[in-house]
């Protein structure tokens, strides 16, 4: 059964929108924009009928749609990594654009969307694959590229850079949340076997990951980061399961169980679990402002479109204040934001180092914040223009709607850096 109501007309964006001109806008050099336009060319082309059928299948009740969504997204990696779109840890000579400014813009894209003078018409952004990508690309590729040895490096990580495997980490858990200080799950090293020890959740990617970072607590309990093989999600005393979320409807967001499984020790990576876990968080935190801020430029088109085709009241509603002054302002934030995050990504790509300085990371932490709660605010100005309407699966999977209300506190982002005031209000002796 199809829950759309045929009473309501699909929205088309039917302008091209200035405003929300990535290719046009200064605050991108030629190289930048030269390679926007090569990955708009390529989701065009190869990306766009997946994005759609993963929306429609978000129609149907009744109807088992989970295999044929993991299908979709597996293959959806799969053409991405073909192009080096997956991950950005490797072929630096073969680009003009830094891989962290690479990464950024990826996102960027594949979250906005992009209006095409190729065919005249917009093609729609989906944060959900998006996270998928991250959780892939960046979250497992960064901290294994980082810390793998020879062995680990061919076995683990290019078959996932190259071929597209989907991959994630496992890092959040049911007590600890993102804290990963107080992460709980036991790495028990005993002799040429580790027995993982623990529950994951808000696994992006976990159900459906051929290889997973894992974190967790060593014998000596200091923190320590193992590569696991999940063999096709068949490894003995491993399970995972899919979790519902408010939003992000395409990502498989999974809860893991790890009861007494054996991994090869060969399989531990080098160094301190809490270096290898910050060794990659600027950079994530860079790519889901990146996401956001697409999000809002996506949620913006959607807001532009229905305002200037609906009437209400013998007006058009980009003619009421209360609509026009919040999507205006919108745009305001959109523009500063990507200023600041092109400026990080540039830094970086020209300075490897401060990726890990505090300094960098505390910035970066501010950026995600902000930019999550501008896609925030722009799905609450979205849903106030569309009225009724968004009430209806019909418009809000085509929007993502709830998208950012799963991301304004995702990833560690409980208000961290501005919230010393209030600590002082819940301070105990």
């Amino acid at each position: 059964m199809d829950t759309r109501l045929p009473e309501f007309p699909k929205l088309e964006i039917s302008r091209y929108i200035p405003e929300l001109d990535i290719l046009n806008n200064p605050i991108f050099n030629v190289k930048e924009k030269n390679f926007l336009a090569e990955f708009y060319e390529y989701m065009e082309e190869y990306l766009e009928e997946e994005l759609k059928n993963l929306e429609e299948l978000n129609y149907k009740a009744e109807e088992p749609i989970q295999e044929r969504k993991s299908e979709i997204v597996v293959n959806f990696m799969k053409k991405l990594a073909e192009k080096g779109y997956y991950s950005t840890v490797i072929d630096f000579d073969d680009h003009d654009v830094g891989n962290v400014t690479r990464n950024a813009l990826i996102a960027l894209s594949l979250c906005g969307g992009f209006w095409s003078p190729k065919s005249d018409r917009y093609v729609s952004g989906n944060w959900s694959i998006e996270m998928g990508r991250l959780a892939g690309g960046t979250l497992y590729c960064n901290p294994v590229n980082y810390k793998a040895n020879d062995y680990q490096r061919e076995k683990y990580l290019i078959p996932v850079i190259k071929n597209g495997l989907m991959a994630a980490s496992g890092m959040t858990e049911f007590n600890a949340g993102s804290d990963i200080v107080r992460i709980e799950l036991k790495l028990d090293e005993k002799g040429d076997k580790v027995i993982a020890n623990g529950k994951k959740l808000f696994i992006t990617n976990g159900m459906l990951a051929e290889n997973l970072i894992l974190y967790g607590r060593l014998n000596n309990g200091r923190l320590g980061g193992i590569i696991v093989d999940t063999e096709h999600q068949q490894l003995k005393n491993f399970e995972s399961s899919r979790v519902r979320t408010y939003g992000m409807y395409d990502a498989f967001v999974s809860r893991l169980v790890f009861d007494d499984v054996e991994l090869p020790r060969d399989n531990l990576l080098d160094g301190d679990g809490l270096d290898i876990m910050f060794h990659q968080l600027t950079e994530e935190r860079l790519v889901i402002s990146a996401e956001a801020i697409g999000d809002s430029i996506k949620k913006l088109f959607y807001s532009h479109a229905f305002a200037l085709q609906r009437e209400q009241f013998k007006h058009k509603l980009y003619q009421y204040q209360i609509i026009r002054f919040p999507i205006a302002n919108n745009i305001r934030g959109i523009n500063l934001y990507l200023s600041a995050l092109m400026n990080y990504a540039r830094e970086i790509d020209n300075r490897s180092e401060i990726a890990d300085s505090k300094i960098m990371a505390n910035q970066v932490m501010g950026l995600k914040i902000q930019t999550c709660e501008l896609a925030f605010q722009s799905s609450i100005d979205l849903f106030r223009t569309m009225g009724g309407r968004a009430f209806t699966e019909q418009y809000c999977n085509q929007f993502g709607l709830l998208d950012a209300y799963c991301m304004v506190h995702g990833g560690g982002s409980h208000y961290i850096l501005g919230d010393a005031e209030s600590r002082r209000f819940f301070k105990t002796k």
